[in-house]
């Protein structure tokens, strides 16, 4: 008799090839935190996250996967801010069937155009990342060094509120690779079909695929598409600035 658990397990194998965190772009604050969830590529089951601000210039948060592939801790540091740009590192660690690593620096952009046409300010979010990536023994003991870029952000905001950037959007969205140079060589992502990994002495000892399942050196290893939806949220409110002779 077909019982749908038979298939939860390889489907879960192959969809959790490895796990990202979900970011806020504009650090959180000093109490400020904010709940919700993430639908990515690279897992089947949406991930719970939940992030807090601990200072002004660094927040932490926590992952969790169903029923555990994608769980994972990460915290970022706000390296360095301008009135239309922040720069912020993040360091995260993430459980799955290839558990990895990432370093990331991210370069956060935020202005506000005026449409010509119709006069309406318009503020948008975008922000764009290098990251580092290290599957240290994935799910056939291997270890896969992979690097890339990601670009990200949130919906626009027009009209009078533009000039205020909400810390927190509707939903952000993001979109990367990250590639092993080790595994294939970088123009050959965009070729369709399966690599054949025996046909170059480079390559030949690392498989893109084992038993029908992505190895740690499979292009999809490498790849991230992900939509995170705030569920709750806490901010807190600017502090004007202090009067004179107070």
């Amino acid at each position: 008799m077909f019982r749908p658990g038979y298939i939860v397990i390889p489907v879960l194998l192959f969809s959790a090839c490895a796990t990202h965190p979900t970011i806020s772009p504009l650090p959180l604050k000093r109490g400020e935190s904010f709940m919700g969830y993430t639908i990515s590529a690279e897992n089947v089951v949406p991930l719970v996250f939940y992030r807090r601000g601990l200072t002004d210039k660094f927040d932490v948060g926590l992952r969790v996967g169903m029923p555990a592939y994608g769980t994972g801790i990460d915290a970022s540091w706000l390296l360095a801010s301008k009135p239309y740009r922040s720069d912020v590192l993040n360091v995260s660690y993430s459980f799955n069937a290839n558990s990895n690593i990432d370093y990331t620096y991210y370069r956060v952009k935020h202005k506000t155009k005026i449409k010509k046409k119709k006069g309406i300010a318009v503020r948008r979010l975008r922000y764009y990342g290098l990251r580092g990536m290290v599957i240290q023994n994935g799910m056939n003991g291997w270890r896969s060094n992979r690097f890339g870029i990601l670009i990200g952000g949130g919906p626009a905001v027009k009209g009078p509120d533009a000039e205020k950037l909400p810390r927190l959007h509707r939903f952000q969205w993001e979109l990367g690779y990250f590639h092993d140079f080790s595994s294939m060589p970088l123009l050959s992502i965009f070729t369709l079909g399966t690599f054949d990994h025996t046909a170059d002495p480079r390559f030949e000892d690392n498989p893109h695929s084992k038993n029908g399942l992505p190895t740690e050196y499979s292009r999809l290893t490498g790849l991230t598409f992900r939509l995170s939806f705030p569920l709750t949220r806490k901010v807190v409110p600017d502090q004007p600035p202090p009067e004179e002779g107070q």
